[in-house]
């Protein structure tokens, strides 16, 4: 990335931080709404995209945050690269399970919570189509292509997410450990952990 466009984005993400606070809505915060035949309206999360009550809207990204069209790669990237900025107000909790990870991610800044959720979800959906992200990370390359070997839970708690990743395979074990540890060096990091290969996990 060149010096001027390190500035800019730079500029972007201290614009969002300011804006961001005065466009955020939490999930908890919306009424349940259902259309006229009792179903969830379109655009909500229902128990069967994430545990939460059927009605709860997805959690979405202000403009300030992005312009990209939600389900875009450029959605999801501008997204993530706020996170990695505000990475400071997260914190995340991990436990491993006999065949996979529980983890808690959550902060007390809303509109950063909203953004965990947002994440999340997006990265459900990808994994669960095996839509690539980070294809220059190996980690992240071969978890991704065996993602029909994954199962992933996914809750949306007042300040953030906890999720269930389980696996039947031993080398999918092995990447969805690896997976998580550099999701956690991410939060604890921010921009510098991202911008290197995530370590394989051997343990």
């Amino acid at each position: 990335m060149t010096h001027n466009a390190d500035m800019s984005l730079r500029t972007r993400l201290v614009a969002a931080s300011i804006l961001l606070s005065l466009s955020a809505a939490g999930c908890e915060s919306q009424p349940t709404a259902t259309a006229g035949n009792g179903t969830a309206p379109s655009g909500t999360v229902t128990s069967a995209t994430a545990m939460k009550a059927p009605g709860c809207p997805i959690p979405r990204a202000p403009t300030a945050v992005t312009t990209a069209d939600p389900g875009t790669h450029a959605y999801d990237r501008d997204v993530w690269q706020t996170l990695l900025y505000h990475h400071d107000k997260i914190r995340r909790e991990v436990k491993r399970l006999p065949n996979g990870l529980a983890a808690v991610t959550e902060s007390d800044d809303p509109a950063i919570a909203t953004l965990i959720k947002d994440h999340t979800l997006a990265m459900k959906d990808r994994m669960e189509s095996g839509a690539r992200v980070r294809t220059w990370d190996p980690v992240f390359r071969e978890l991704f292509d065996r993602h029909a070997k994954v199962k992933l839970e996914v809750v949306l708690t007042e300040k953030g997410v906890s999720i269930v990743e389980t696996t039947d395979d031993p080398e999918t074990l092995r990447l969805l450990k690896s997976h998580s540890a550099g999701v956690t060096d991410m939060v604890r990091e921010g921009g510098r952990a991202s911008q290197r290969e995530t370590p394989f996990v051997n343990d």
